[in-house]
């Protein structure tokens, strides 16, 4: 009976003790993160400027309303962008949406790749959808739908960080993908496809990084900017590792709101079990899809600061010397 009781303790003591280890993995362990000079270096030729061209070039276009004539063009666009910086490896990845039309129509996600030099399998994401969306009442997308901050600012912080990698010869350890979505504003579809796609051909995703209106911040003074890192279920480690890359390498402020959590691209990736997080200004953006939402009423400034952020996750750990 003593020898019973003894090993009814033993077992316990074990148990409690996993679970108290899976909890500290969790929560603290994989979002330490020290400051690093090679890192910020690299960090600080994100540029405002370029990041400004971007989104003008975009909003230039007249809309990228998801059904307009133009939805090619604009991700041909933005193909030709990343090659213009240097990428080879640049892809229309092309799906059909049933949902809107009485034929199927064809949409085009962005794919952009950096393959990495040791664990090329191992997979990377940082994207943003291209699409964007007049709301009812307030004018007519197929005509004009600018869509500055919502959200050419998410490619245009896709691209920057692109620019950047090439611009400093990165050799990632690890392979990095640059994605642009199609049809985000009618319900994600550009993202559930690549997400569902990359599932089915068992894609090592170690974490997705989604930009999504992070250009808006009304108040030029740096002291109050914060940026809001919505996560999921499985990613609350990548989430802090990322307020803590903003504490060290950024003057942001972070909030952990995950109210609209289900409303952007990084949803359907958490849903098919990948870790994803999601940037998005922490100040709410009153010309949100409107005709008002122009590369005017954007503070690049703030934006650069996002894409550091991202910058230095993708960056972290990931040098192949």
């Amino acid at each position: 009976m003593f020898k019973w009781k003894i090993q009814c303790i033993t077992f316990c003591f074990i148990v409690v003790m996993l679970f108290l280890n899976s909890c500290s993995k969790e929560d603290t362990g994989s979002s330490t993160i020290t400051f690093e000079p090679r890192i910020a270096s690299i960090a600080q030729n994100v540029c405002e400027d370029s990041i400004q061209k971007y989104v003008q070039t975009l909003e230039d276009m007249g809309t990228r309303f998801a059904l307009a004539d133009n939805r090619r063009d604009v991700a041909m666009s933005i193909l030709e962008k990343f090659e213009s910086i240097g990428y080879t490896n640049v892809k229309l990845d092309s799906f059909l949406l049933y949902d809107y039309t009485a034929e199927p129509i064809w949409q085009y996600n962005v794919v952009a790749t950096l393959t990495g030099v040791v664990y090329p399998d191992s997979i990377s994401i940082i994207g943003g959808h291209h699409d964007c969306i007049i709301s009812y009442g307030t004018g007519n997308s197929f005509d004009f739908a600018p869509g500055a901050n919502d959200n050419a600012s998410g490619v245009a912080t896709t691209l920057e960080v692109a620019r950047v990698l090439k611009k400093v010869d990165f050799r990632p350890k690890t392979t990095i993908k640059f994605v642009t979505f199609a049809a985000e504003e009618l319900g994600l579809y550009g993202s559930y496809d690549y997400a569902g796609k990359s599932l089915q051909a068992n894609s090592k995703i170690k974490m997705m990084l989604n930009n999504d209106m992070v250009a808006y911040w009304s108040n030029p003074d740096t002291s109050n900017w914060c940026v809001n890192i919505l996560d999921y279920s499985n990613s609350t480690s990548l989430r802090k590792k990322a307020q803590e890359v903003c504490k060290l390498y950024t003057s942001l402020k972070t909030n952990n709101d995950n109210t609209y959590q289900e409303y952007s691209d990084s949803f359907p990736f958490s849903l098919k079990g990948y870790k994803s997080i999601f940037f998005i200004s922490n100040a709410d953006d009153t010309n949100y899809h409107t005709t008002n939402d122009l590369t005017t009423e954007c503070n690049f400034k703030f934006c650069r600061e996002v894409a550091k952020v991202n910058c230095v996750l993708l960056v972290h750990n990931n040098f192949a010397d």
